[in-house]
Order: C-alpha cells, then structure tokens, then sequence
C-alpha cells in the first residue's frame, strides 16, 4: 500500500516481516502463499501427521490438513526459502520493503582444497549449474540421474572451500558413492558418518537416519520410524548405539557452515525439517533431485528449507545432447483372474510379491536380456519377492541388510559385468551407479511415482557399445496397482525422448527384439 514500508529480516533458517503489514496480506500469507495442504489429510490426520513437533501450535483436533510456512503471531516469521514469494506478495501489495540480512557467510577456511577433474568429461551445463547455485548460496538443483550431480556438488564445495560441510544422503549406498567421487576429487580426507562409522573430518558424508539419531539420542519416546522420507525407504541405522558418538554427530551439525541434501524430493520429511533446523550456522543450503516434487503436495516444504529451483537439466535434454541414451520402456499389461481384495496390502501380495505368473514373466525377460548380452536390474520391495526370483535366477540379490563389503561387491560385480544381472530391494532405486546396466524390470511395483524416473534413469549413463536402454513395467489391472500403473504412464509421457511401448506377456518378447535386433530376418536364430 501507497506509504508502507517493512524490513524483512534474513536468517539461515526462519526470516521475519518487521513492521505493520495488512491484516488481509497476513490472511493471504497465511492461507494461499506461504502454506500447503497435504493430499489426502483427512485419511492421515491421526496416523501420521497429527502431531504438534510437525504442525507448529495447532492442536491436532484443530488441524485443517494444511501446513503452516509463515506464523504471523510469532512476529511474521516464515521460513528462509520462501523470500522469493513473501517479496512477490509485498510488491504486489504496493508495500516499500528494504532487506535485512543477517546471516553470516561464513570465510573461505579451507584455500588448501583443490578439486581436481581426473579424467571425468567436461560437460559445459554443469560449470552454468554451479555458477548458478554459487551466487545464490541456496537452492535445489534439479537434474536427471545420469547428469552428474554429485560431481557437480563436488566442484561447487571446492569452490565454496568452507568446512564443516556436510553431504547428508539417504542411504548406506550413496554414502559410499558420494564419499568415492569426493575422495577422488579432493586432496583432503572425506569423512563418513552412517553404517556404523563415525569419522568427523573438514567435509562429510552423513545419513539422515544418523544424525536424527544423534540429535533425538536423549529422547525416550523418539520413534525413528516416525521419520521415515516415505513407505519404501530403508530406513535401519544403530551407528549412533554401536560408536556411542552422538554427541559429536550433533556437534557437526550444530556447527556446519553448509549441507546438501542428496534427493531433495524427500526434503519435506520431519527428518529434514529437524536437521535444517538445527544446522542454524550452515549459510550454504543445496538439494538436488531429478523429481523435485511431491505427490502429497509438500513441494512448497522443498522450497521453504531449500529455496527455488535454480537450475532444471531434465532426462530428455540429456538424451538430446547425446549425455545420455533413449530409453524403451515397455508397459506390460498383466490381466489376471484374481480375487479382488480389500486392502493394498492383500492386492500386492497376490498380485506382486506372491505372484507366480509374475515371476515367471520377469524371469522370462531377464534370461532373454542375457542372451541378447545386455544387463539387468530386477527391483524388487519385499525380501521375500526378490529371494523367490533368485532361488530361480542363481543372480546375486542386492539388499540392504547385507554387510557393507558384500553389497559392495555385488554391486561391483554387476558394473564390471562379472553378472548378467542382479536383484535389488528399493535401495537401487537411487544413487545406484552401473554405466553397463541396459534394463531394468521394475517388479516390485510401488506406490511412489517420484521413483519411476530414478528406476528409468538406473538404465540411461552411456556406456561402450550401449546406444539405448530397456525398461519394464508390469501394469496390473486390479483394484488400486490399475490406478497407478496409469499415473505412471502419464508421468513418463512428459518427457518427450521417453518411448512407451504397450506390451503383454504373450508379445512381450516379440517387442524386445523389435527394439534391439531391428534388422532380424524371418529366418534368424
């Protein structure tokens, strides 16, 4: 308004309005900019999300389904990353503003650290990306699998050069890839804490099961589960119990002037919110994310820890740029005569997980791929679906209650091709880094459709002699996997390099070698 003027004070975490702003631009704050409603609240209400830590104040009978980013009775505070929407709304509301940062950035205390590319390939929109992500000091970078962000991380902390730095991931296997691309790069010793290690150094790697730990240590009631990104995610961790280091894990992070969260799609978590909290001295704040949105719609959650997204370097870009390969993804329709039960978790054991007919399908596929000399990913849920494919396959069965040095070493095998192929719980479904890998056979199913492009994008780095990859979807057409298996298909539709080819299990075969043996003759073997 015409002769309104407020200040906004800047924090690393929560900022504030200082002054008198309209009580109809605080309701519009309030409930349309700087708040979400979580899909679906009124089924999850007391389940999951009725609860005073995650909502603010409100009381649980008094709960809307819609969480708060802004609280005008505490001052006008709102969360950091939203500056870019509260400075819209004040403009648009004619109201004169002048900026108060107060954070601190922190002073370059690392000049000895040196990044140094070896042998990786140059690839221009990466050194666009980091000067992006350099000059806003916060933001999410979204990037498709296969596009190195890692590295790209990696290079943006080395011209950061301030410690403690902290690279937070989700699991036991991204912590190793993440501390191998640093360790390659970096002249300094990279630190790991997760998987029963706690080595503090200048920069580290560190699981968010660990340090949710390590802050909660001293609370009886805390229930990691409660903590949980989503259904799917294995989320096991006892280093804090096994190193008695608690403290020092919540020292890093009380004290870290800068984190990154790998696969910022789940950075909406309570476990998220808690850590980026706590870390009230990190000036730097990055995510990055091939998806970075939500299907319960807490996308403005990402944004409110992280800020915008600066950068989108998507799949089909990629693969237009020749960075990566096209992939064939195949929907297999899979109609079946089955009892039609109640629940999800009746209707996924019948028709996934104890499904006969499925499995001899995915087996069927995948002894097909290996005669066509190309290796597979089957991606599996449940331990007891992925040991009924390997009693048949005799193929190593990648999960997460292996010991470090075996999983390690399956994992290896299948990158150096020593294996056909492999069996993986859900854990693959990020970070997994296997540049032969030609297809994947999502057989597992599941609920999570920001996890379709991360188990599309398992099959897409380059690699000698690949010029193209497989994937396989089974659509079933029963109560709720129909639903989803059509939401899928409309995901995938948006990126436009994607090929969707409609199959059965009849044809199925047919359709493969369409793809990879076009010029096979009537004749042919």
């Amino acid at each position: 308004m015409v002769g309104m003027s407020v200040s906004i004070v800047i924090n690393n975490v929560f900022s504030r309005i200082k002054g008198d702003i309209p009580e109809t631009l605080k309701f519009y704050l309030s409930t349309e900019e700087l708040c979400y409603k979580i899909q679906d609240s009124k089924y999850i209400l007391q389940a999951l999300y009725g609860n005073k830590e995650y909502f603010g104040e409100r009381k649980e009978d008094e709960w809307d389904g819609v969480v708060p980013l802004y609280w005008p009775e505490q001052g006008n505070k709102f969360y950091t990353g939203m500056m870019s929407s509260v400075r819209k709304a004040l403009q648009t509301a004619k109201i004169d503003y002048t900026i108060e940062d107060r954070r601190f950035r922190p002073p370059q205390n690392m000049p000895h650290l040196v990044f140094d590319p070896k042998d990786t390939e140059e690839r221009p929109y990466q050194r666009i990306a980091i000067d992006y992500m350099m000059k806003a000091t916060r933001g999410i970078l979204q990037a498709a699998t296969g596009s190195g962000k890692t590295l790209m991380i990696t290079q943006l902390i080395g011209q950061i050069k301030t410690s403690p730095f902290i690279f937070l991931v989700l699991s036991k296997d991204l912590m190793e890839q993440a501390y191998e691309t640093m360790s390659q790069h970096f002249n300094v010793p990279i630190g790991r804490v997760g998987d029963g290690m706690v080595d503090i150094q200048d920069i580290n790697v560190v699981m968010v099961q660990t340090a949710i730990k390590a802050l909660h240590r001293r609370d009886k009631k805390f229930d990691l589960s409660e903590y949980k990104f989503d259904d799917e995610d294995s989320w096991d961790d006892d280093t804090v119990e096994k190193t008695n280091k608690g403290q020092d894990i919540e020292n890093l992070i009380l004290r870290c002037k800068g984190l990154y969260i790998d696969e910022a799609h789940h950075a909406s978590s309570k476990s998220s919110q808690k850590l980026f909290a706590a870390a009230k001295d990190a000036f730097w704040r990055f995510g990055g994310s091939a998806t970075p949105f939500r299907e319960d719609g807490a996308e403005k959650m990402l944004q409110a820890l992280l800020g915008k997204t600066l950068v989108n370097i998507s799949a089909s870009w990629l693969i237009q740029n020749k960075y990566l390969v096209k992939p064939y993804i195949f929907n297999i329709a899979i109609n079946e005569d089955m009892e039609d039960w109640k629940s999800y978790s009746q209707v996924y054991k019948a028709h996934i997980s104890d499904n006969p007919s499925l499995n001899d399908l995915v087996i069927k596929i995948v002894k097909h791929m290996q005669f066509l000399n190309t290796s597979s990913l089957v991606l599996v849920q449940r331990y007891n679906h992925g040991e009924a494919l390997q009693s048949r396959l005799d193929f190593p069965f990648i999960r997460g209650d292996m010991p470090r040095k075996k999983r390690r070493d399956a994992i290896q095998a299948l990158r150096d091709g020593t294996v056909p192929a492999s069996i993986a719980t859900t854990l693959a479904d990020e970070g997994l880094d296997v540049r032969r890998l030609g297809a994947a056979l999502v057989a597992g199913g599941g609920k999570s459709i920001t996890r379709v492009y991360q188990r599309v994008g398992r099959t897409l780095r380059t690699f000698k002699g690949k010029d193209k990859a497989l994937v396989f979807l089974f659509h079933h057409k029963c109560r709720f996997l129909d639903n989803h298996g059509r939401r899928v298909k409309h995901i995938l539709k948006q990126e436009p390099e994607f090929v969707l080819i409609e199959s059965t299990p009849e044809s199925i075969i047919g359709d493969i070698d369409n793809i990879m043996r076009p010029e096979k003759g009537l004749f042919d073997d």
